[in-house]
């Protein structure tokens, strides 16, 4: 019997791990779930009480691999003490890649009741420098992660998997390559114009760029959890998560009278007005000098790309600000912002029967009296019908001119891509901003999902 084999995607974000998940015979599969990991003692592990409660994988996601136990995603939150994950987000990501893996194949294994013996092709992101570190052979990942799938415990449960193909692709790789298939001259496009995707992410912030076809990428540890960790600092002891939440439904409207800010008070009475008053000015702090930070980085890397490509679940935040600060640079925006509405094509109007010559004819040869007085009212009807002829017209004319510029073909593509990966992982979402927000997420992983399966 031939061994199963189960393709995996996965982009090990800061803080959450997206992953597509094709088994065969099924429907491709979204799951997302948090990306902490962290290292457990062993008396906390052999203590742990879960055998009478009916917890679901990626809730009790514990690996053992080696001699060491980890605990990843929500199990990892609670044991974890650095609420903003600050020192494993200095590290390179593959450092805490394999305990994630493994987990993430732990979890399919249970959760779609795999064999205990099968086989994995994985697809992985990572930043630019770790791609080409991995690319190049300048490390052993690939071969250490195959010998740890090779024999593993997951939730106290013993596996080998294969590893029968593993692809490493950079960060940004999937925008470039949602953008190449949406041209009509595909070649032309990527060897003849110089393309940059700028993410913006909870980790760090990348550049991935593409000059006449040559690839280059860029990156540094300009990441949302330093706003996080800012505030904190200032703040009466907000949690982390309670900050990203409320920070991203507040978007620009960071006041004290937003609810969103509104509910992460801790105080009562007269001291809330002030505690919020704080908190808003050093979310603002935080958001301003974090910008100015990327904005100076990126600007002399990007400054004469033909095309910047916008993703990143951070760029949410700075709409406005990556509008002014590229003004000039036409934008694709492959996140799911709320747009300025298009302005829609009038249908074409139908011209007046008849002419003036023809009415003022029909107005002269008119009887005096009740015939004139129809005369009459009909040129005023005909006259008023042209106009409004000509108005229309004009509007139709000024709506096909905009419909050809640069800015708003790139709106209309970002638009359509944004509604394919919605329908195609995301119709079931039952609130629009959640779907859309995970939309966001998935933008690059998605993209590099559609690639390898149009090859």
């Amino acid at each position: 019997m031939e061994e199963l084999t189960v393709k995996i995607w996965v982009d090990l974000g800061g803080s959450t791990l997206k992953i597509l998940l094709d088994i065969p015979q099924k429907s491709t599969k979204p799951i997302i779930m948090s990306s902490r990991v962290i290292k457990l003692d062993d008396w906390l592990v052999s203590n742990r009480t879960v055998d009478i409660l009916n917890i679901p994988p990626e809730a009790d996601a514990i690996v053992r691999f080696g001699k060491c136990y980890y605990a990843v995603g929500k199990l990892a939150e609670q044991y974890a003490s650095d609420v903003t994950n600050s020192i494993e987000l200095k590290e390179p990501k593959q450092n805490t890649a394999i305990p994630k893996l493994l987990a993430i194949v732990g979890i399919i294994k249970q959760k779609y009741q795999l064999p205990t013996k099968f086989a994995v092709k994985l697809t992985l992101l990572l930043p630019f420098p770790e791609y080409q570190f991995v690319k190049d052979g300048g490390n052993n990942f690939s071969v250490d992660l195959k010998k740890a799938l090779s024999n593993w415990e997951f939730r106290g449960e013993e596996y080998s998997v294969t590893l029968v193909n593993f692809i490493c692709k950079p960060e940004g790789s999937g925008l470039i390559m949602l953008r190449y298939q949406q041209q009509h001259n595909q070649q032309d496009w990527l060897i003849n114009h110089k393309i940059a995707a700028l993410m913006l992410g909870h980790r760090n912030t990348s550049i991935l760029l593409y000059d006449r076809g040559i690839p280059s990428g860029y990156t540094n540890n300009l990441g949302f959890y330093q706003i996080i960790q800012t505030v904190i600092d200032s703040s009466l002891g907000q949690s982390a998560a309670a900050l990203t939440q409320a920070i991203y439904k507040a978007n620009d409207d960071i006041s004290p009278n937003n609810p969103h800010i509104q509910a992460l008070a801790l105080t009562e009475g007269r001291s809330k007005r002030a505690e919020l008053i704080r908190l808003v000015k050093a979310i603002a702090s935080a958001q301003k000098n974090h910008w100015q930070q990327i904005s100076s980085w990126a600007k002399l890397l990007v400054n004469d790309v033909d095309e910047l490509i916008i993703g990143g679940g951070t760029a949410l935040l700075y709409q406005k600000a990556i509008r002014e600060t590229f003004h000039s640079t036409p934008l694709f925006w492959a996140v799911a912002r709320e747009n300025e509405p298009i302005p829609q094509i009038p249908p074409q109007p139908i011209e007046p029967s008849g002419n003036r010559e023809e009415w003022q004819h029909k107005l002269l040869t008119a009887k005096p009296g009740q015939d004139a007085l129809k005369a009459k009212q009909a040129l005023e009807q005909y006259e008023q019908q042209q106009a409004d002829y000509l108005e229309q017209l004009t509007e139709v004319e000024a709506a096909l001119a905009l419909e050809k510029l640069p800015q708003m073909q790139l709106q209309r593509q970002s638009q359509a891509m944004i509604e394919e990966i919605a329908q195609t992982f995301f119709s079931q979402e039952v609130k629009s901003d959640e779907k859309y927000f995970r939309v966001t997420q998935f933008v690059d992983i998605y993209g590099v999902w559609r690639a390898s399966e149009k090859d």
